[in-house]
């Protein structure tokens, strides 16, 4: 929802840019997928970020081997 209210701010940003600049479409435009691209990249690092969080959750919490020695041996019979 915040990525289409977002989207729809900047169109009209650069429609308003545009439309005030001579050559609208050559400068509302490009600036609009700038800021979309900025949007949608900054979103798939915060993924990335999240899973690569996970990723080192779940291997930090895997079982540890432990080794027993005779004394440990004795006490687990």
């Amino acid at each position: 929802m915040i990525i289409a209210i977002t989207i729809i701010g900047l169109l009209v940003a650069g429609g308003v840019l545009g439309s005030i600049a001579f050559g609208a479409p050559y400068v509302g435009i490009p600036l609009v997928l700038l800021f979309i691209g900025a949007i949608i990249g900054k979103e798939q690092m915060e993924r990335q970020n999240r899973i690569l969080r996970m990723k080192r959750f779940r291997r930090e919490a895997r079982a540890q081997p432990v080794r027993f020695d005779a004394g440990d041996k004795r006490t687990l019979v």
